[in-house]
């Protein structure tokens, strides 16, 4: 893969993850879905991997490039298994995130003071939200997060195999 190539995937992961967010405060300003504790943890996930993919595009080939894009994969993994929790209570709905300490923590992070409309809890996790494309909101986070988490992996990966030979 060229260096131009490389760039621009990395770059394209970064926006994916911009845009998946973007999706979120659109589905919650339009349709009125209000994001539960685990909905802005998976954001905090997206935006990680966004920000790193970027810094990673725009650091050029080399070890700074390779470092970001494993951290943006990072990012995206714990956004995973925030995913991932999220859909098992989707299924489990005797089991609740409601007020709970998992929405005091992210309700006490300082972006959600900062930037309530982006980051403060509100929602319920059990929530019945219209399916999109047939699959729920939470179980779309799930793929869009691996998947970006898996493509900054191996661009990661890809970058350090160049860079050795």
């Amino acid at each position: 893969m060229t260096t131009t190539r490389y760039k621009q995937f990395l770059l394209l992961c970064g926006m994916t993850s911009f845009a998946m967010v973007g999706t979120a405060v659109t589905l919650q300003y339009y349709e009125h879905l209000l994001p539960c504790p685990l909905c802005i943890l998976q954001r905090y996930g997206f935006l990680w991997m966004g920000v790193f993919a970027l810094v990673a595009a725009l650091a050029g080939p080399g070890t700074l490039s390779r470092i970001s894009a494993g951290v943006a994969a990072l990012g995206g993994f714990a956004g995973f298994g925030v995913a991932a929790k999220h859909v098992w209570v989707l299924y489990h709905p005797a089991v609740s995130c409601g007020i709970d300490p998992v929405e005091n923590f992210v309700n006490a992070l300082p972006m959600s003071r900062w930037v309530p409309a982006l980051f403060y809890a509100n929602g319920d996790c059990t929530a019945e939200l219209p399916p999109v494309l047939g699959l729920q909101i939470p179980l779309w986070s799930l793929i869009w997060l691996f998947t970006l988490a898996a493509c900054c992996t191996a661009m990661a990966l890809r970058g350090s195999r160049r860079a050795r030979g």
